[in-house]
């Protein structure tokens, strides 16, 4: 057996993170069922105590692991380019960060082991969908509020309007790439679903 990693134990919060980013490790080589709690503390360079201390079941640390994953989906900075863009280059920066997140090979990869563990364990497929898309869903509708008081759309429900946005820049290319039909230049096909997408939004919401 491999010897663990040496890991300075410097608080919970570091702790915390070394074992979500060996859980995402395992869980994209082995899968969710080959991945095991022993082997994620063992990546991790800590006890199996203390991943249960944190995690009460390996379904928790997988919906951590997605959570971890969505946080790359929107720029670290998103503040400060909200006060210095105007809403549609905003709008836009955002979609482009989202798009490009939701079809990274490791994204997709997790998305893949989702879909299929939640048909023998709706507990997989309820934690991503908590962890991953409503999650986002929770993050962007403030954004998408201040925009509507600024005049950008008119909006009744933020978070149904969030929802909606998803679908029109990331279908169908979405579906294609994740079941492995990828078109030849994906950079000019994300631009080409993110302007069609952001317009038929615009459309859809247009202020009075």
């Amino acid at each position: 057996m491999p010897e663990a990693a040496t890991v300075v134990e410097t608080g919970p919060d570091e702790k915390t993170e070394a074992i979500v980013a060996a859980a995402r490790k395992m869980f994209l080589t082995l899968g969710f069922d080959g991945a095991s709690m022993d082997q994620i503390a063992l990546t991790a360079g800590v006890s199996k105590r203390t991943v249960y201390n944190r995690f009460r079941s390996k379904e928790e640390l997988f919906g951590a692991a997605i959570t971890e994953t969505c946080k790359t989906f929107l720029p670290v900075n998103v503040d400060e380019i909200e006060l210095t863009l105007p809403p549609d280059d905003l709008v836009r920066a955002l979609s482009r960060q989202f798009v490009k997140g939701v079809l990274d090979p490791e994204a997709l990869s997790l998305r893949r082991i989702a879909a299929f563990e939640a048909g023998r364990n709706p507990a997989i497929g309820k934690m991503y969908l908590e962890r991953g898309a409503e999650w986002m869903v929770a993050q962007c509708a403030p954004i998408l509020e201040r925009l509507a008081k600024r005049g950008f759309v008119k909006i009744d429900d933020a978070a149904d309007a969030i929802w909606r946005l998803g679908a029109l820049i990331t279908e169908p290319l979405y579906t294609r790439v994740l079941l492995g039909d990828p078109p030849a230049d994906l950079d000019a096909a994300i631009d080409a679903q993110i302007e069609n997408g952001v317009e038929a939004f615009k459309k859809i919401y247009a202020p009075e």
